[in-house]
Parts: structure tokens; sequence; C-alpha cells
């Protein structure tokens, strides 16, 4: 199984980021949900504590600091948060499919552990 970054994004996807492509073995795909899941919750975490910071302030209260914090937030700030925003749908579209592919098999195949690890014993 294979899934295109973002869940397998639309046009939206800006093209300085990227595409990428992840191979899944059936029987991984619920491991790699949680790995997926738990990769959120840590970005989560640690990027809204991060994100408090910005835009920065003018650290020394003087006209240069003040003219370079203004600079620094008009050409980087936007872009950051808009590189942040969009790493975290990829993250999100990739759960969101292994969701929906998990559950078309479990479907197919119900909770039969010894037909998920088909797969790895026909490589053998």
């Amino acid at each position: 199984m294979y899934l295109a970054d973002g869940g397998g994004g639309g046009s939206s996807t800006p093209t300085e980021f990227g595409q990428r492509k992840l191979k899944v073995d059936p029987s991984a795909i619920p491991e790699a949900r949680k790995a997926f899941e738990h990769a959120i919750d840590e970005f989560d975490s640690k990027i809204k504590e991060a994100v408090r910071d910005l835009p920065t302030q003018p650290w020394a209260q003087d006209p240069i600091s003040s003219e370079t914090s203004k600079a620094f937030n008009e050409q980087t700030s936007d872009k950051a948060l808009a590189a942040l925003n969009f790493y975290r749908a990829q993250l999100a579209g990739v759960v969101d499919q292994l969701k929906m592919i998990e559950e078309q098999y479990r479907q197919v195949e119900g909770d039969n552990t010894a037909m998920w690890g088909k797969h790895l014993r026909d490589r053998d």
C-alpha cells in the first residue's frame, strides 16, 4: 500500500514542500497509524509553545531591534507558520488515510491477524 503526503491531498499542495510516498505493509497499518498519531501529539505539544513566541518582539526596545523584528516577522514568521500548518495537515491526512485503509482491510479480512500477517510469510 502506498500513501501520498497529505492523505492523497489535492492541488493545494505547495510545490516547495514536495511529494513523498509511503509504503506500508497491510500488517503494519495499525502500528504505522499509531506512530503518525503520536507524531501529531508531539508536534502539537511542541509547536503550540513555540508559536506563542511569534511574531518576534523587539528585544532591545530600540529603533534598530524594532525594525529588525518587523523585517523578520514580515519575511519569516508567516512562511514558517504556513509550513508548520501544512506539515501538520499532512500528518493528519496520512492518519485519516491509514484509518480508512485499515477499515477497508478489516471489512475484507476481519480481525484475522493470520491474514494480516500473510504478506510477511509469503516473502520468506
